[in-house]
Parts: structure tokens; sequence; C-alpha cells
């Protein structure tokens, strides 16, 4: 049973984004336990954005609306890192990697993850984010010639969050600062061979 809403909650502002991780869904059947592989942590994330897509329906009768309908399909993520080395690029994309060179082709797929990371807040306090379910598209990569003014080259990679079939599960959030807390949540947060 859910917890009855205080009013007049507060919580401190974010102000950075931290411990950026993956997990490959390894299994996801119907009804089933969804498990996956151990957690990598891909660093220097330099920004997550994320944006529900909402698809909604208003119903009209006698001349006004009488109903509405709102259904969040997925999630579209954005992703902006200091540097995308290979082997991390390979990993996401399904794609081989051999002697440090990087191969795609045309019969690559990109595998389903766990996506995990922390929001960090000004009081040093956490909310830990995990999409259970994402699939990674190819990163949006720029070379630019270096100018008189030093300008850092970033890429970034967008990702769709979809629904566990398992369970229906798609996006799990814990606060630090939320009511009944608890520090283990967050100590076990990117460890997940079973959710």
């Amino acid at each position: 049973m859910a917890d009855t809403v205080k009013s007049g909650i507060t919580n401190s502002p974010f102000v950075g984004v931290t411990n950026f991780h993956v997990a490959k869904l390894t299994e996801d059947a119907s009804g089933g336990t969804p498990k996956y592989d151990a957690s990598v942590a891909i660093p220097w994330v330099r920004q997550v954005q994320v944006k529900p897509k909402n698809n909604s329906a208003t119903l009209y009768a006698d001349n006004m609306s009488v109903a509405t309908s709102n259904v969040m399909s997925e999630y579209e993520l954005t992703i902006e890192t200091a540097t995308m080395p290979l082997e991390y690029k390979a990993l996401l994309l399904g794609h081989k990697i051999d002697a440090g060179k990087l191969t795609v082709s045309k019969e690559d797929v990109a595998p389903y993850f766990a996506v995990m990371f922390e929001s960090t807040k000004q009081n040093g306090k956490k909310r830990f984010v995990r999409f259970t379910k994402v699939q990674f598209t190819e990163p949006d990569e720029t070379s630019k010639t270096k100018e008189e003014n030093v300008s850092f080259n970033t890429p970034t990679m967008t990702a769709t969050a979809i629904y566990r079939t398992a369970d229906g599960a798609s996006l799990e959030q814990a606060d630090e600062e939320a009511e009944n807390y608890v520090e283990t949540t967050g100590t076990n947060w990117y460890t997940l061979t079973t959710v």
C-alpha cells in the first residue's frame, strides 16, 4: 500500500550527474525473472537528458471535453560524454572490436541494457535512477579543426527506454531525501543480476 503523502515536502536542487552504469539485459521473458550481466561503469558522462514520450487523447461529447487519457509509451535519453572509447561503443551497439579496431556490420544488433546513474544534489544527497530496458543508437560525433580558442568535441548518444517484458517495469528511482528511504537501496543500485 502506498504511503500517505505529506504536504510541504522539499528537496535540495540537482547540481550534477555521476556513476553512469550499464548492465546488459540477458533474459526478459514474459512473466519470468529479468536477468542482467554485471554492470559496467562508463566514466566522464557530462549530461543525461530524459524526455518522456506521451500519447494523449481527449473525448468530446455535448460540445465539450468529457474525458482525457494519457499513455507514456517510452523515454528518450540523450547522453553526452566527454569521450566515447571504442570499447564502450562496441559494447553498447553490438559492434565487433578486435586489436583496437572497431568494425560496424549490417548484421550488428544493439542489445538492451539497464541504464543507471545518480543525480547529485546541492546538499550532497543523491537520487538514484534506473531505466530497466534501453537500446542505444549510433553517437553523433563532430571532428573540428583546432582554432585559437579551445573547443572540446564531445560525442552524444541517444537511446530509447521501453517497458521490460518480464514485469512491465521501465523506470525506477530512489532518493536519499525521500521518507523511509533505505540505505541499502543505494548501496546495491548497480547490482542487478536478478532485479
